[in-house]
């Protein structure tokens, strides 16, 4: 784990060590196999990475009971062969995860989550590591699906690939309930594309400060693509993820209806109704309570990484039937 990121592009700039966000169980009796201490289901894993806390401010997450693992690049890519397709559904805290899942599957902490071939030199060096969330010159640029890297990323010296590519995954953006017809088509598309496809398509689901902390709001989308989703007939798990903490830096204008009391209670009524409809749930408010944010909403590298490998985890148990 310490050398985690050794292969990846940009680890020397960016900064940013394995042992900074992750450790992993340490049994207190040796005589206890150490599998053993790592979640055995998908509902204490979640129940886990919801609960967990840090030991201080910007130290490694710990979950809570048990614990979460972090795969290696080969075993993502053998979790995701499980798959026909991931699919995220989301306002900008999600895009923000499905940024740090391309970083990850492309082995780029530099600039993995960006459509690189649309940057200029000025902009390539602008844009690298935190930059390319907090900067919204930056964010503009993010890889919204997979199938772009494969066409567009042509081979030059700032070539990116994915490290595996088998298994399509896209981001739909959303702010609002119901969405917008063309992601609609192009969600219906996607899960439709290939008679002989049989793979389950899961889907990572979110919806929080676009809609203001709306319940309602949020209600009303977790039908909308459940409905989508049934209407399909395909085997399509989701996970409804709740939204971070309000970070140090939010501002007072936004505390009243946008701070961290706010945030809880709409982490537990969100939850609560998502698993009223038997739908997963994760939430990322303990893992971002004492983490560092630059506007009081988004973090950076260390926690999207972290909130991406947290996915990796959730798509690693689940049920193929």
């Amino acid at each position: 784990m310490p050398s985690y990121f050794s292969n990846f592009e940009g680890h020397r700039d960016c900064g940013i060590k394995s042992t900074q966000l992750y450790e992993p169980p340490i049994p207190l009796d040796e005589n206890v196999p150490k599998h053993t201490l790592y979640c055995n289901n998908r509902a204490t894993l979640l129940d886990a990475m919801s609960g967990g806390g840090r030991h201080g401010f910007e130290k490694p997450y710990f979950p809570a009971g048990c614990h979460y693992r972090w795969y290696s690049t080969p075993e993502i890519c053998m979790i995701l062969e499980r798959f026909d397709a991931v699919v995220f559904i989301g306002d900008d805290s999600l895009k923000q995860i499905y940024a740090a899942f391309n970083m990850l599957l492309r082995e780029n902490m530099a600039m993995g989550s960006l459509k690189q071939w649309e940057l200029n030199e000025s902009q390539r060096d602008a844009c690298r590591c935190d930059n390319q969330l907090s900067k919204s010159e930056c964010s503009s640029h993010m890889v919204t699906e997979s199938q772009g890297i494969r066409e567009k990323d042509d081979g030059d010296a700032h070539r990116s690939p994915f490290y595996c590519d088998r298994t399509p995954h896209v981001f739909l953006p959303i702010a609002d309930s119901p969405a917008p017809e063309e992601l609609h088509a192009k969600f219906t598309s996607l899960i439709s594309g290939d008679l002989d496809a049989y793979k389950p398509i899961p889907i990572i689901h979110s919806l929080s400060l676009a809609t203001s902390l709306s319940w309602s709001k949020a209600i009303d989308s977790m039908d909308e693509w459940i409905t989508l989703a049934d209407a399909s007939g395909r085997n399509i798990p989701i996970l409804w993820v709740g939204p971070n903490a309000a970070g140090h830096l939010k501002p007072p204008g936004q505390v009243l209806t946008q701070g961290n009391n706010a945030l809880w209670h709409y982490t537990l009524e969100t939850m609560r109704e998502a698993k009223a409809r038997q739908l997963d749930a994760l939430g990322m408010y303990n893992l971002t309570l004492q983490a560092n944010s630059w506007d009081g909403s988004n973090y950076g590298q260390k926690v999207g990484l972290v909130q991406a490998m947290m996915i990796f985890n959730w798509l690693s148990r689940v049920e193929s039937t």
